[in-house]
């Protein structure tokens, strides 16, 4: 178990933990107060042991403080390594051992007959590579005649050496089939929590002389072989550590490594560090002053995957919720009133419009289309049952506001309607592939930003009972749509109830359940057939007591069934009008969308 986790765990029981390792302590105010390290009776050491701080200490007397490994070490007068091993065993927590099938076999390089470095070799690493005599010292980095010596130790035990030929030579091994392992352990101070991993030796002294503890990797960058065996073997001797700095050479293979050992190690404790040149001795030798690689320390990333956001980052977002006037964008609401400017259709959204066949659905989209439209809207229609000159025959009624338009005034229309309209042109079974392919291409290509499918059942291999199919056809749908800075309306048939006068659900939709399930807006248009005809009735009777209440009466019922944006779901009635295919309360629609002249009504529109 890595540090991280043991963390987690061990302030998870801050109480228990801080009474066991001070029990003369007082409980008080959500801490637990001490003398001191050493454990008598004081105030001085403050433990917290409740809230998102709980495991945070300080000691007020001395400056020390941390966080309760750093405790359970102070106490115990303990290294990290072994502070980790005895915190692991009083968790009951242990790390897993995997043993591979066949014992590794590796040779122990011999003690190569060096010294301290000094004439061309000391030159070469302080005046040429600018190196300190300090961090030099700390690798216990060697001289062999011209060559540079860089030996790979760990727990006093030397595994691997290699040298380098100066001043131009690459660094190779002395001999073969060592054990690789990262160089530089014996510079890694006993207590640091966070190290860097570079992509070379001399890297790796040039960032400890910035003070960041380093180690680097055996053979340069790359994938694969280069990194695998490294961290097969030093692997659990990271686990000490809570972050490890990725600061790999500025090139492709080196940022390849980098992706390649973050993975292998744990994205969640891995940050990319980028360094204002090529490689940390590059830095060094162009006297990049500690500040500047600071800062960049400072703005190393984690490489989240990217549907991993903080939720403070969704200020904007949230706002707009709140405060729908403001300067985000809302979508586009209906033109009918008591659902007008409460009712919303947002971007990366899905909306399902459904009734029972001849309930009018499509010819209420239509009127809201047209609306959309001139909000700004611009739309892409799929009506897969009807052709495209019907289609927008209903929408030329619906703009214009007429019955019949004249040859000019219709082409005024359809330009109007041009301004945000693009129909796409078939009628039958369409594959989903294929008509998300067109809807892309309308969205990247025009700006489209409402789409239509009208309807689900008319998409290629969506039989009535094929819920299989259904799933994955609303699943691929949603998924496009909130993928996207657009809105997908669908029209969805529902089933014929029972009883006439029953009211529609999401339930009463054809097909699948994860239809009604998957959509952000939901809207039922039900059709009162019987309220036309007891009218045409009482008219044609003369019957005028029943004129006045029939007529009285909105044969048009529009549903709010689901509202994922908000608390408004409404039912509204509303009048048909079958001349202009508009819908609205009982006074009649007269909007102009479209500018009217003399020329352009006909008569019976006068």
């Amino acid at each position: 178990m890595e540090i991280n986790e043991v963390k987690r765990l061990l302030h998870s029981q801050a109480e228990s933990v801080a009474k066991m390792l001070l029990p003369a302590g007082i409980k008080s105010a959500g801490e637990w107060k001490v003398g001191s390290v050493g454990g008598e009776k004081g105030q001085s050491l403050n433990v917290r042991i409740t809230g998102g701080k709980a495991g945070v200490w300080s000691d007020f007397a001395s400056g020390e403080g941390g966080d309760l490994i750093d405790l359970w070490m102070a106490v115990n007068n303990q290294s990290l390594s072994s502070a980790l091993d005895d915190i692991r065993d009083y968790l009951g927590v242990e790390t897993p051992k995997v043993t591979k099938p066949t014992k590794e076999s590796y040779t122990l390089p011999a003690k190569p007959q060096c010294t301290a470095p000094t004439g061309t070799v000391l030159e070469y690493l302080t005046q040429e590579r600018c190196l300190p005599i300090e961090s030099i010292n700390a690798y216990k980095v060697a001289a062999m005649g011209d060559r540079v010596v860089f030996p790979f130790l760990k727990d006093e035990t030397l595994h691997l050496v290699k040298t380098r030929e100066i001043p131009d030579g690459k660094p190779k091994p002395t001999e073969a089939n060592c054990r690789h392992i990262l160089f530089g352990w014996q510079a890694i101070p006993e207590e640091a929590r966070s190290v860097s991993i570079c992509e070379g030796e001399l890297d790796a002294i040039s960032l400890h002389s910035y003070g960041y503890p380093s180690l680097s990797v055996p053979f340069g960058g790359g994938v694969g072989g280069k990194q695998d065996a490294w961290i097969a073997q030093d692997y659990h001797s990271l686990d000490r550590f809570e972050v490890v700095y990725l600061c790999m050479d500025q090139d492709e293979v080196g940022q390849s490594a980098t992706q390649y050992i973050a993975d292998r190690l744990g994205r969640h404790r891995c940050k990319i560090v980028t360094l204002p040149r090529k490689d940390a001795n590059e830095c060094l030798k162009d006297q990049i002053p500690k500040e500047e690689i600071d800062e960049a320390y400072g703005a190393a990333t984690q490489d989240d995957p990217e549907e991993l956001v903080n939720a403070a980052q969704f200020y904007d977002d949230v706002n707009a919720t709140f405060r729908p006037d403001g300067s985000a964008s809302e979508g586009y609401t209906v033109p009918w009133e008591g659902m007008k400017g409460k009712l919303w259709f947002k971007p990366r959204e899905l909306t399902l419009w459904t009734g029972i066949s001849g309930s009018g659905k499509s010819q209420v989209l239509s009127h809201a289309t047209v609306d959309f439209i001139d909000q700004g809207a611009r739309v892409c229609l799929a009506s897969l049952e009807m052709s495209p000159a019907q289609t927008l025959r209903r929408a030329v009624k619906q703009a214009g506001g007429i019955d019949v338009p004249t040859e000019p005034f219709l082409k005024e229309c359809l330009n109007w309607l041009g301004e945000g309209l693009w129909m796409y042109n078939f009628v039958g079974k369409a594959t989903i592939d294929h008509l998300l392919e067109g809807f892309s291409y309308a969205h990247q290509r025009y700006g489209v930003d409402v789409f239509i499918l009208d309807s689900f059942m008319r998409l290629s291999g969506i039989g009535v009972d094929n819920y299989k199919a259904q799933d994955d056809a609303i699943f691929q749908l949603t998924d496009w749509a909130v993928n996207r800075n657009l809105h997908l309306h669908v029209v969805a048939h529902a089933r014929k109830a029972s009883d006439p006068g029953q009211d529609l659900t999401l339930e009463s939709i054809k097909g699948t359940s994860e239809i009604g399930a998957n959509c952000h807006v939901a809207v039922a248009v039900n059709r009162h057939r019987d309220i036309d005809e007891k009218l045409e009735i009482a008219e044609y009777a003369g019957d005028q007591e029943n004129i006045d209440l029939y007529s009285n009466i909105a044969p048009v019922t529009m549903s709010v069934l689901k509202n994922r944006n908000g608390d408004f779901e409404t039912a509204q009635g509303y009048w048909f009008d079958k001349a202009t295919y508009r819908y609205s309360k009982k006074t009649k629609d007269s909007r102009k969308y479209v500018a009217f002249d003399k020329d352009a009504v006909q008569p019976q529109d006068i």
